[in-house]
């Protein structure tokens, strides 16, 4: 008697095992991911955090409070996080962001920011605390994160035929005096583009989304030239080589962050581009998608704060000249115009079908 219903406990084990296999072998039909970006995580007891239009005080409790949201959702798969991980890459701020991320319930996919890399010291700062970009990316090499020994980019299969490419983009903040700043562009270098190109030509008949921190679009008229506050360095100084070897391989989707606007898109190139909110500035949101292989749907949601927060959050935002573009004066019809370009209200919600 023991032995037949041993014999059935193997014969159901070895039908779950064909089902299993079967089931792989086809392409992924539909999958549901979140994005977050920007959390420039600074620990409150750091010297010099404030608060000012970057909340940097309370950049732990929101990525906390988004990463438990992101928890509650259901059937999701993944999370995407589109750089500027810390205020500048100080291990210590490297230590509580990964603390945080691994209290997510799914794994999560980073690519470096801009802000994820040592500083160039320069007459009007000393030399920081902080880590090479190769140290950073190895802080998250492990359970999750998505790096691979060695290397600041990676590419892996997380479904069926549904391939993610993080993109770094970083690359050393040179202070341009000109500026008075230090020089927050980035691109994908030649060995990068090389490397790119072999994965892209391996997986062109799969489904192919990007992740980078940089966008290879502009969002504004003024990020076309630095003429306004040097805002041509919120996209990739290459950005047309790298659209244009993204389309020759039928890449579906390009989601970026150092924006700091909420969720829109851009069709261009037969490539939809997809920017992801901050965390750390008004209006303080995340993205939750769903994708099949002929569409992606999205709905963006407020990161959870006490009302003070928010009203800080904003009364900050519109104090600050800096992000202000140059059709947003500071009258009751620009402060309008500036509050409707950072939160675009009419893009909270929508769905876009792939050619």
């Amino acid at each position: 008697m023991e032995m037949k219903k041993g014999k059935i406990w193997i014969a159901i084990a070895f039908v779950f095992a064909i089902l299993f296999t079967f089931s792989l072998s086809f392409a992924f039909d539909r999958i549901k991911f979140a994005a977050i970006s920007d959390p420039h995580i600074s620990i409150p007891q750091q010297k010099g955090v404030s608060d000012g239009f970057k909340l940097g005080l309370k950049t732990v409790m929101l990525t906390e409070s988004a990463v438990a949201e992101i928890n509650k959702i259901p059937d999701l798969k993944f999370v995407l996080v589109a750089g500027d991980l810390t205020q500048d890459a100080e291990p210590w701020n490297i230590d509580e962001l990964r603390r945080i991320l691994d209290t997510l319930r799914v794994p999560y996919y980073l690519v470096l920011g801009n802000h994820d890399l040592s500083l160039v010291p320069h007459e009007k700062k000393d030399q920081p605390m902080s880590l090479s970009k190769y140290s950073v990316a190895a802080a998250f090499i492990g359970r999750s994160g998505g790096m691979v020994p060695g290397m600041t980019y990676y590419a892996h299969e997380v479904a069926k035929d549904f391939v993610l490419i993080g993109l770094d983009t970083s690359r050393p903040q040179v202070f341009v005096p000109e500026a008075n700043l230090n020089d927050y562009g980035g691109r994908v270098d030649a060995g990068q583009m090389r490397w790119l190109e072999s994965v892209l030509k391996k997986n062109q008949k799969k489904t192919i989304i990007v992740l980078t921190h940089h966008s290879v679009v502009p969002w504004h008229e003024a990020d076309k030239t630095k003429d306004h506050n040097f805002w041509r360095w919120f996209w990739m100084d290459n950005a047309e080589e790298v659209r244009a070897l993204l389309k020759k391989y039928g890449v579906k989707v390009v989601f970026s962050g150092h924006r700091h606007i909420s969720t829109r898109y851009q069709y261009v190139d037969e490539i939809y581009h997809f920017i992801t909110p901050a965390i750390s500035t008004y209006p303080m949101r995340y993205v939750v998608y769903e994708m099949t292989p002929k569409e992606l749907s999205w709905e963006v949601k407020d990161v959870p704060a006490p009302q003070e927060v928010w009203d800080l959050a904003k009364k900050n935002f519109l104090a600050n000249k800096w992000w202000r573009g140059p059709d947003h004066s500071e009258t009751p019809e620009g402060n309008q115009k500036y509050l409707e370009f950072y939160e675009s209200p009419q893009t909270l919600k929508g769905k876009v079908i792939f050619k």
